[in-house]
């Protein structure tokens, strides 16, 4: 897969990708996610933070997905690109199938695309005002864009905490961590168009999903 790091191109093979739930530091927040989740029918994993294993075969850049259904949608996340050691940041969606979600959560994650963006930073750039950082996401309603998402990194587990967290049997040498999302403005639904954006807004730096 491609990225654009600065202008500079970089090529990565993933091995696999770990997909990160219920990763708020309040814990309140934590309860409203589950409780959106409660009211589709879906349970809750025992353990939380929770994490799941897809298939890097589910990343994609693509501008548009298939779904076989309407009853899916997607939710901004941060993604953390490691690779031999180094470490990017750039922003995702955890496209989720909400109807497998009722019955299976780690096969719902499986059942859709994982979209990422094609841009990403270096963490170092970052790691300084990691907390600030801005994470927003719109759908489109009755031919409007509505805001879907919107908080910042802060509210959820940092990038250190989260690694440490992460149960691995062999760390892979390149994977993608997708760190968790923030709670839906007006609860889960979804949408024929999804836009996210995660913005610094030190140097005034956005990367964008569409």
């Amino acid at each position: 897969m491609r990225f654009n790091v600065s202008r500079n191109p970089l090529n990565i093979d993933f091995e696999a990708v770990i997909i990160a739930g219920f990763t708020g530091r309040d814990q309140q927040q934590v309860q409203a996610h589950v409780a959106e989740l409660a009211a589709e029918g879906i349970i809750v994993p025992e353990r939380i933070p929770s994490f799941y294993l897809a298939p890097p075969y589910l990343l994609s850049q693509a501008d548009e997905i298939v779904t076989t259904h309407e009853r899916t949608s997607g939710e901004v996340e941060i993604a953390l690109i490691f690779d031999h050691g180094d470490i990017f940041v750039t922003t995702a969606s955890d496209h989720t199938d909400r109807a497998a979600e009722t019955v299976d959560i780690a096969v719902s994650k499986i059942a859709c695309p994982k979209i990422i963006a094609s841009e990403a930073w270096r963490i170092e750039t970052v790691r300084a005002n990691w907390d600030e950082l801005l994470l927003r996401s719109w759908i489109s309603e009755n031919g409007n864009r509505v805001l879907y998402q919107e908080g910042t990194a802060g509210e959820l587990l940092s990038p250190d905490d989260l690694l440490e967290m992460t149960p691995f049997k062999h760390r892979p040498n390149s994977f993608v961590l997708l760190t968790g999302t923030l709670p839906a403005i007006g609860g889960i639904r979804g949408s024929g168009q999804f836009w996210a954006e995660l913005h610094d807004p030190l140097t005034k730096r956005t990367l964008h999903l569409d």
